[in-house]
C-alpha cells in the first residue's frame, strides 16, 4: 500500500478490486485485484476510515473522520463523484444489501446517518449512544447494529422506520458488530 496506516481494506462484491483506507496519508488505495496492485490513491480528506460498495460495486462510500465528510467514489473511474457532509467523526460505514442505503456512524455525535443512494442526501439522523464506530446489517436489510464504544452497548436499529428499538449492553468498549449470514 502507498498510504501510512491503513484501517479498512474491502474487496468489491465483485471482486475486482480492493480499497483501502489509509489514516495518515488521508486517502484511499485502490488495489486492482486482477493486476495486484496499487493503480491509484485518491486524497479523500482527513482521517479515511470505514468503506461500503454497492452491491453492484459501481459506487463505493469513504467516511472521512476529520473531514466529518463521505466520499462517493464511481469505481470504474476510481475517481471521487460526490462528497457529503456527514456528522462529526465520521466513522464506520454499511450498505443495505440492496443498495438503497448507506449507514454511516457518527462518533461525535453519537448518531448513524442515513444517506439515499438514489440522491446522496442524508435522509435521517439516528441517535444510537457514545461512540458508535462500526456496524453490521441483517441479509434482509431490516436491521441494523451498531457498535457504541463508550456506551458498552450494541445499538438496534429498524432500517424501515430508522428509529433505534434496542440498547443490547455488552464488554467494556465494543468496536464492532459480525452477523453470521
Amino acid at each position: 500500500m502507498r498510504g501510512k496506516n491503513p484501517e479498512h481494506a474491502v474487496f468489491s462484491p465483485d471482486g475486482r478490486w480492493l480499497y483501502v483506507s489509509s489514516e495518515e496519508a488521508d486517502s484511499v488505495d485502490i488495489v486492482d485485484l486482477q493486476k495486484n496492485e496499487v493503480v491509484k490513491s485518491v486524497k479523500v480528506g482527513d482521517r479515511p476510515r470505514g468503506i461500503g460498495f454497492l452491491p453492484d460495486s459501481s459506487r463505493a462510500y469513504v467516511a472521512a473522520e476529520n473531514a466529518d465528510t463521505v466520499n462517493v467514489f464511481d469505481v470504474a473511474r476510481g475517481e471521487v463523484i460526490a462528497r457529503i457532509k456527514a456528522g462529526s467523526r465520521s466513522n464506520g460505514v454499511t450498505v443495505r444489501p440492496d443498495g438503497k442505503r448507506v449507514y454511516v456512524s457518527s462518533g461525535g455525535e453519537g448518531t448513524v446517518q442515513v444517506i439515499d443512494t438514489s440522491s446522496n442526501a442524508i435522509i435521517a439522523r439516528i441517535p444510537v449512544g457514545k461512540r458508535p464506530w462500526n456496524m453490521a446489517i441483517t441479509p434482509d436489510g431490516r436491521k441494523l447494529y451498531v457498535a457504541c464504544g463508550r456506551s458498552n452497548a450494541v445499538a438496534v436499529i429498524d432500517t424501515e422506520s430508522n428509529t433505534k428499538i434496542a440498547d443490547v449492553p455488552v464488554g467494556e468498549l465494543p468496536w464492532g458488530v459480525a452477523i453470521a449470514r
